[in-house]
């Protein structure tokens, strides 16, 4: 009887962990869940624990009450805050680690799990953005793969791998345009949290959807198939398909256009990157319907969404670049939650960011971490001046 694929998965209780423990609910035969994390979310992480039979968990915010361990497995361990999550990634055996931490928070999870031999089923796109060559370079190293999540890079990773690098000319990325995508800069300086998080396609976690609401989600895809898949900024390219059908595209030397068509639902991406060619998949999602089916394309404004055409500046630069991209935009989101600066700020901070310079390389997780706290500090030094203006 063939063995098991065994699965950790970081960030169960997360929109795309959750999306994965139900999606992998007909394959229990196939997968096993040997391990689950969570931040916070307790009530469904003792529920999805319990289903899977899964002994092993972790808490990152804060130690469960007496009482909430209770109601998990008998002879579940508990592993708690950062220290307890990445001990846990390097002592349970496992054969893959789904990464749906969001943020920053989640680069160092990925370098263990790295470093501990197991392959990654990507997620956490942050990861990519802040890691750059030095995570590749690691991958390597340990020979572990590195599996992308996200519908598009799900997209690519397949039709790259179905044709050959060496026939692929371009890369094209699809994009929803999120809620703002018709609206005038008249209009986008009256947002409010609440419309940026009003998403027309995706279920989404709170910092993704508002990240799609100013296209900074984008401009993190670019930043992330630059270095996954080895291509130039001028071999990328962004459309608007508010549909959100067609999940990215490549372009072939020949001239020829192949894409993948799905319905929007991320229980695909993320039972391929899981199941890889090991395990037989089937019916993930509905088959797709022709019989009312309207597909429109068209380019991205960067005049009214900056935050796409500064991603494609740090994929020319590289250097810290892209890390601070990333931090700026963590900071000015949350900036923007609390209420302390407008929806079209946050591009400004991110902006005003990057201006400092940054094109020393980071070659070690150290440096990464001191250019992605530098860059926090900045960002919030520019919030706090707004505030006071």
């Amino acid at each position: 009887m063939k063995r098991k694929k065994r699965v950790i998965i970081l960030g169960a209780t997360g929109s795309i962990g959750t999306t994965a423990l139900k999606a992998l609910r007909p394959y229990k035969d196939q997968f096993e869940i040997v391990a689950l994390s969570a931040h916070s979310q307790i009530t469904p992480l003792i529920k999805e624990a319990t289903y899977y039979q899964c002994t092993t968990v972790a808490v990152t915010s804060q130690s469960l009450e007496m009482e909430q361990e209770s109601q998990f497995l008998p002879s579940t361990q508990f592993y708690y805050h950062k220290s307890g999550l990445l001990e846990m990634i390097r002592s349970i055996d496992a054969d893959i680690v789904l990464n749906a931490i969001s943020g920053a928070e989640g680069l160092e999870p990925t370098i263990v799990a790295i470093e501990s031999g197991k392959d990654i089923a990507l997620s956490n796109k942050e990861s990519v953005v802040m890691g750059g060559d030095f995570l590749f370079e690691m991958a390597r190293k340990h020979n572990v793969s590195l599996i992308p999540v996200d519908s598009e890079h799900s997209t690519l990773y397949a039709l790259i791998n179905g044709f050959g690098k060496e026939q692929v000319h371009s890369l094209v990325l699809t994009a929803s345009g999120g809620p703002f995508r018709d609206a005038s800069i008249e209009e986008m300086e009256q947002v409010t949290v609440e419309m940026a998080l009003n998403h027309p396609t995706w279920s989404m976690g709170p910092k993704i959807t508002v990240d799609s609401s100013t296209l900074a989600n984008k401009g993190l895809e670019v930043i992330e198939a630059s270095f996954l898949f080895g291509f130039d900024a001028d071999d990328i390219e962004v459309v608007i398909h508010p549909q959100s059908v067609v999940h990215s595209l490549i372009r072939l030397h020949n001239g020829a256009l192949y894409a993948q068509l799905s319905p929007p639902d991320m229980a695909l991406p993320i039972v391929s990157a899981l199941a890889q060619q090991e395990i037989s998949i089937r019916d993930v999602v509905r088959p797709l319907d022709f019989s009312d089916l309207n597909l429109s394309f068209s380019l991205p404004d960067t005049y009214r969404f900056p935050l796409l055409a500064l991603a494609y500046e740090c994929v020319r630069k590289k250097g810290g670049y892209p890390i601070v991209y990333n931090a700026a935009n963590e900071v000015a989101v949350e900036a923007f939650f609390q209420k302390r600066i407008s929806f079209l700020s946050i591009s400004d901070i991110v902006k005003h960011t990057l201006e400092h310079g940054w094109s020393q390389k980071a070659s070690s997780l150290e440096e990464i971490l001191a250019i992605d706290q530098r860059s926090r500090e900045v960002a919030s030094t520019c919030i706090q001046k707004r505030g006071k203006s």
